[in-house]
């Protein structure tokens, strides 16, 4: 049986992490959500969605196919739930079956924001045990849950680190950072400060001092020494978040809210943000003060205005970030980045 996991039809709801890759790329404990669904089902999954992404994800199509929408969450129970066999059918009628699937099963689909909490409350993920020891050193503790390091991560001196904790592959954490879980760092993170109920998807910088918490960081992305976000309001009331499928901000539901950065955004040293930001792809942040809470992709500026962030510019800085990780940049992620400024033109209008 050939399994393809596919997108939603608004798939603007998972903005702006989906922009730049299809849902099922999203980083969970353990692994991303088309990983958690290939340790289900046993075999390798491919990805029908967004045109501008297939490019660099392309479909596999056979006889006879299992399609699987992927802000399902990953669990063997809704794989026989929810599932959608098909012939290859065309993608107008996916869309048509998952929406009246989607009717009478609305508590599976999920906003982005319901991760974190949904990996804390979920048992599951953290059955497994730490892979080291963490019974005598007193800077490890899996007392709440696993501490888990891929091959090749280096935890520097006096690093203390509080599970439910999983860091990828390649990821340093530095000396004296402080890590509460749950908290996951995608593969070659370089990690400092204080972070707390995170999800960094990958190749992305913190290396210095500063608070984090209740946040997700897209790929390739650099925080300046000294940064801090908040992710609780001083009247202790829920958090407002840009939701970019109605254009406006929606209340989130959750008291604890960080904020999220999409891929290739940076800030400059001592950024302060505040609860409930979102930064789009592309950023390039700095200047005294708080920024404002939504910033559109390609967005280049801070408290004194933003202007657009030159495509050329923003490609060639890319490239020189991405190479530091010895990654050429393809001609269909250039093509990808290019389109992503193109279709975010009306937000930053």
């Amino acid at each position: 049986m050939n399994y393809i996991l596919f997108d939603p039809p608004d798939l603007d709801r998972f903005y702006p992490f989906t922009l730049t890759r299809p849902l099922g790329e999203m980083r969970i404990f353990g692994g991303t959500i088309k990983q958690h669904w290939e340790k289900i089902v046993g075999v390798e999954i491919s990805y029908l969605t967004a045109p501008h992404l297939s490019d660099l994800h392309s479909v596999k199509w056979e006889r006879d196919n299992i399609l699987i929408c992927s802000s399902c969450f990953p669990t063997s129970t809704n794989l026989q739930k929810y599932s959608i066999k098909s012939v290859k059918c065309e993608l107008q009628e996916i869309q048509k079956k998952w929406t009246s699937l989607q009717k009478d099963n609305n508590l599976i689909y999920q906003n982005l924001v319901d991760f974190l909490p949904s990996i804390a409350n979920n048992n599951s993920f953290f059955a497994q045990r730490s892979n080291i020891d963490c019974s005598k050193n007193p800077f490890l503790n899996d007392d709440d849950g696993p501490i888990v390091l891929e091959e090749n991560v280096v935890i520097m001196e006096g690093a203390m680190i509080r599970g439910p904790v999983h860091i990828c592959k390649g990821s340093v954490i530095k000396m004296g950072a402080k890590i509460y879980g749950p908290t996951v760092i995608g593969p070659y993170c370089k990690i400092g400060g204080e972070i707390s109920n995170c999800i960094f998807l990958g190749y992305s910088n913190k290396s210095h001092e500063g608070f984090l918490g209740h946040s997700i960081i897209g790929h390739w992305c650099n925080i300046g020494a000294g940064t801090s976000n908040s992710n609780l309001k001083n009247n202790y009331e829920t958090v407002k978040m840009w939701d970019y499928s109605c254009n406006k901000f929606k209340d989130s539901e959750q008291q604890f809210l960080g904020m999220y950065m999409g891929d290739h955004s940076k800030c400059a040293i001592n950024t302060s943000f505040n609860t409930g930001t979102t930064i789009g792809v592309n950023c390039n942040i700095f200047g005294a003060g708080f920024p404002r809470n939504y910033i559109p992709s390609f967005s280049w500026g801070g408290t004194s205005g933003y202007k657009d962030y030159n495509i050329d510019h923003a490609v060639e800085t890319a490239k020189i970030v991405m190479s530091r990780r010895n990654i050429d940049m393809s001609l269909e992620y250039e093509k990808m980045l290019r389109k992503v400024f193109e279709m975010t033109v009306i937000f930053r209008l």
